[in-house]
């Protein structure tokens, strides 16, 4: 068995930036994603930088969708898959396997 390809480096966070009207601005996204990758930098999306619960999951994987689509390199994402639900944290975390990101960022159980 080969080992699986693991990512090093610097992961920059990603900010996710908004319309006026607090939708996702995807083209800004994919356009931050390329510039950081053009840094040789890795990218860290939905995490705490990324205003990631305030975002829903299905959200959060059109989004993995449309750079995946954009050509931004799945393996040189990490996503946080980590949410309140655990079958948001599933899903998100199958969804971001699925389009062939190197790994998640995960958080632990956590209560408010």
């Amino acid at each position: 068995m080969n080992p699986p390809n693991l990512m090093s480096g610097v992961l920059a966070p990603v900010i996710t930036p908004f319309h006026d009207d607090l939708s996702v601005d995807a083209d800004a996204l994919l356009q931050q994603c390329r510039w950081l990758l053009s840094q040789n930098v890795g990218l860290a999306v939905f995490g705490t930088n990324s205003e990631a619960n305030s975002l829903s999951v299905d959200e959060k994987v059109e989004l993995l969708e449309a750079l995946v689509a954009g050509g931004i390199d799945a393996g040189r994402m990490m996503p946080g898959t980590g949410c309140c639900a655990l079958p948001d944290t599933v899903a998100l975390t199958r969804a971001a396997l699925r389009l062939g990101c190197s790994g998640t960022l995960m958080l632990p159980p956590f209560y408010y």
